[in-house]
């Protein structure tokens, strides 16, 4: 039941376990359908013979309704078009005999059918590719329904196009033979015209342009179906919601947690930087300003510290010239604010610290060292005032643990455990991969969460007293592990990209990775071997023999969320990245 868009575009539908589709606005515009089979009229509200899955094709939403002889199914899609966006509806008939299927539009507004095009106000809503067999107009889902009821159904079979008196709500009636399908393209943009159907990208089309993105970041191998789904269903998600504007609906949810950071900071771990950089750009300017005195919002603190997590994972050459301005304004703005000597250990200031380290670390990066320099002597001068000590990151709870950052995403789920596992965490989501939270078919909190905690359980990167950088694979491991091969690609660390593989021996792992990286790192699996490390940027080496479980029989045997092992003679098994 996700929330369906396009990136660069700013429509965002929403798709619930029936499978209705509702157009969020003032006056929200709803479609929801129906099946007339052979023994009554089935609608999607029943619910009770709907089932939701993802297509075989792993991104497309597919709805089944089970009618007598088979099931009618639904896919549903946003698709590109001119710049813009429409959604591409389908339904099949798998049963053996006709049907007939009705569109419901509820608060779409009077509309009129010209063959094959439905208008309002001359301009197209939805082209179909069949005639509808009838319009039928009411007050509302009930009064539609019941006229819908109350009509012949074998008239709505062969019959001419009929109608009724028009209205704001109102029902198309098509008929759908046994084996074919019905497609619908509808505007979601008050478009001057709507694109040919056979012309129109295919569910497969769609599913192929967002596994391309998904791959230009970091991949896990897996054959589990639900981790695969909450993945991609949460990747998708975000990197939609980047082009949403922060005042948007997409962003306004009921939670403590900052959602935006962690929606960017979910986007940088996974590897999609452009669209991480375009959602810290707007968030920045979005932060509230205050022209009548010198404070800094918590926003715009929060704002410094991801440009300095986004330095981790930009390139070298990379320029960022377009901050600097805002920069400098919000480090004035900042040193201002805080309060005089004699107050400053009275105030919790770890944030305004912690913001002031990122405005160094940036400008330094900028090549302003002049700047960098002035704002470390002042820095230092705050330090002794207010004692010396570390001031942790605000996201180092979301990205430095595996398992504080689990606990957390536990603690927004409300799940009571002392011990919180994955399996738990993903029989929170529905056969879609999404998460329905309150009134949202999806929730970007819980979007960004997982996405961080599976992060941080395959592949974790903190900095060592020495300067360099540390990595730990596999910082979920668990006994239920003992077998089963992982693969990682293109995991995104400091100046570079990594990948790895686990390949047993028995019950003995062989770890592979490879680093590309001119930064100093140390890796280590201290979940499967405590004792081992390497400095090596490229190598493989046999872990410590793992002790199975005292069990007779292996319970997790088919249900560990790793099951897909990686055969010796893999075409990938020596390339990681």
């Amino acid at each position: 039941m996700p929330e369906l868009g396009i990136l660069g575009n700013h429509v965002i539908l929403d798709l619930d376990s029936s499978g209705n589709l509702t157009w969020p606005g003032a006056i929200p515009k709803r479609l929801c359908w129906g099946v007339g089979a052979d023994d009554r009229w089935h609608f999607s509200e029943e619910r009770a013979s709907i089932r939701q899955s993802v297509d075989s094709n792993e991104i497309t939403t597919l709805t089944r309704m089970r009618v007598p002889g088979g099931d009618i199914t639904q896919r549903v899609e946003v698709i590109p078009w001119g710049g813009q966006s429409v959604t591409k509806l389908e339904f099949y008939n798998e049963t053996p005999i006709p049907v007939a299927i009705s569109i419901m539009l509820l608060n779409f507004g009077p509309v009129e059918i010209n063959s094959r095009t439905v208008s309002i106000d001359a301009k197209p809503v939805i082209a179909s590719s069949k005639t509808p067999r009838m319009l039928i107009n009411g007050l509302g889902y009930q009064d539609i329904t019941d006229r819908i009821v109350n009509a012949e159904l074998e008239d709505i079979r062969t019959s001419k196009l009929s109608t009724n008196s028009p209205s704001d709500d109102s029902a198309l009636i098509f008929p759908l033979p046994h084996s074919t399908k019905l497609e619908l393209l509808i505007n979601n943009e008050d478009l001057d015209n709507l694109p040919d159907i056979e012309r129109s990208p295919s569910f497969n089309d769609v599913s192929n342009g967002w596994q391309k993105h998904f791959e230009s970041g970091m991949e896990i191998q897996t054959d589990d179906n639900r981790l695969t789904s909450v993945l991609n269903t949460a990747r998708r998600h975000l990197l939609i919601g980047s082009d949403q504007e922060i005042a948007s609906r997409f962003w306004n949810v009921d939670s403590d947690e900052p959602v935006v950071p962690l929606a960017a900071l979910a986007l940088m771990a996974w590897g999609h930087t452009d669209s991480a950089k375009k959602l810290i750009f707007k968030y920045m300017e979005s932060a509230p300003t205050n022209l009548f005195k010198n404070s800094v919002d918590k926003e715009t603190l929060y704002a410094l510290c991801l440009w300095q997590k986004y330095l981790e994972f930009c390139s070298q050459e990379e320029e960022l010239e377009d901050i600097i301005l805002w920069i400098n304004e919000t480090v004035r703005q900042l040193l201002a604010s805080l309060p005089v000597k004699r107050k400053l250990k009275k105030r919790d200031m770890t944030l305004e610290i912690v913001s002031l380290r990122a405005a160094i670390e940036i400008l330094t990066f900028m090549q302003q060292k002049t700047l960098a320099t002035e704002l470390q002597n002042q820095l230092v001068k705050i330090e002794e005032v207010i004692g010396s000590k570390e001031n942790p990151s605000p996201f180092e709870k979301y990205t430095d643990s595996y398992e504080i950052s689990i606990e957390t995403l536990g603690g927004y789920l409300q799940i009571q455990e002392n011990s919180l596992t994955l399996d738990q965490i993903l029989s929170k989501a529905n056969p879609t991969g999404s998460l329905i939270m309150g009134s949202r078919q999806q929730d970007p909190v819980f979007s960004a969460l997982f996405l961080l905690i599976i992060r941080a359980g395959f592949l974790q990167e903190k900095k060592l007293p020495s300067g360099e950088k540390q990595i730990q694979v596999a910082s979920s491991y668990d006994l239920d592990w003992i077998g089963v091969g992982i693969q990682v690609k293109n995991a995104p660390i400091s100046s570079g990209i990594m990948g790895y593989a686990i390949r047993w021996h028995g019950t003995s792992p062989a770890l592979l990775w490879e680093a590309n990286t001119s930064t100093r790192i140390q890796i280590n699996a201290e979940k499967l071997d405590e004792s081992w490390f390497s400095n090596d940027h490229i190598g493989e080496t046999l872990l410590s023999k793992q002790i199975p479980k005292e069990t007779a029989v292996s319970i997790h045997a088919n249900t560990s969320l790793l099951k897909n092992r990686i055969r010796p003679d893999s075409p990938d098994g020596g390339t990681f990245q």
